[in-house]
């Protein structure tokens, strides 16, 4: 589809990176997940005595077969090196969806069947056990172990390049080593309609639960009174830029978007 297309050229580029990919030896994810040992809450609303959870993506319900089938039955489709098993490995263990990215790469996993919806925050329980060496927003190597796209509406935003296609409104959320914790970065494009936002600094291997306000960021990022719904939800893993081969392990239990 269109939108889709469009979509998939505008993750492309919302991170700076070289293009070159290097072949690596196969490798699995190993270890086991420890239990939950600190939470990041980041913007939580202060009334939070009742929520419902109408939009949940879960990674828990895996039980055999083909990883890409799973994921494509709960609507992603995949993208790029995501493709790929020699670039990027996909492993399911102890209720997580892990993503192990093997040389230098962009993998897109791309979810347009969404519930467009209002929603107060999105909650994301999730880990790092691998960060790419050298990926820091504040030194402008904007690459992530896993970044979680959220898009806005469909009204299309201008890139701020004319060889660039324009994109809805996002946000993109992300673990950082040493990232500032809640502070809006802006990536080389998409100046007026895209944010990349650090949700903690977990240590490799720990499992933390990230809160967000999605409309209160919203409206103070982009200048807004009203917020679009949700149109797309998007996983991304980049390590173009990143030293040691670009290697990256990360890994998400589950993405609810609340009311």
């Amino acid at each position: 589809m269109k939108s889709l297309f469009a979509a998939l050229l505008t993750m492309l580029i919302v991170t700076s990176g070289s293009n070159s990919f290097s072949e690596q030896k196969e490798s699995s994810i190993s270890g086991k997940l420890p239990s939950i040992t600190e939470s990041s809450h980041s913007g939580k609303p202060e009334n939070d005595t009742f929520q419902k959870s109408p939009f949940l993506i879960d990674f828990s319900d895996y039980e055999e077969g083909s990883i890409e089938e799973w994921l494509e039955k709960k609507g992603f489709e995949l993208k790029e090196a995501a493709k790929n098993r020699k670039k990027l490995d996909l492993d399911v263990d102890e209720g997580a969806l892990f993503l192990e990215a093997k040389t230098p790469l962009r993998a897109l996993l791309i979810k347009e069947s969404v519930d467009p919806g209002t929603y107060s925050k999105v909650k994301i329980e999730w880990g790092v056990i691998k960060y790419p060496k050298g990926a820091s927003y504040e030194e402008k190597v904007n690459n992530e172990a896993l970044l979680v796209l959220v898009f806005f509406g469909d009204e299309k935003i201008s890139s701020g390049h004319l060889a660039i296609p324009d994109s809805p409104y996002f946000i993109g959320l992300f673990l950082g080593r040493h990232d500032k914790v809640n502070k809006a970065y802006k990536g080389n494009y998409y100046h007026e309609g895209g944010r990349f936002v650090c949700l903690g600094n977990p240590k490799p291997g720990e499992t933390i639960i990230s809160e967000f306000d999605l409309p209160g960021a919203f409206k103070k990022y982009f200048q807004k009174d009203e917020v679009p719904g949700i149109s797309r939800v998007a996983l991304e893993i980049d390590t173009t830029s990143s030293a040691d081969d670009g290697r990256a392990v990360a890994f998400v239990h589950s993405i609810e978007f609340l009311e």
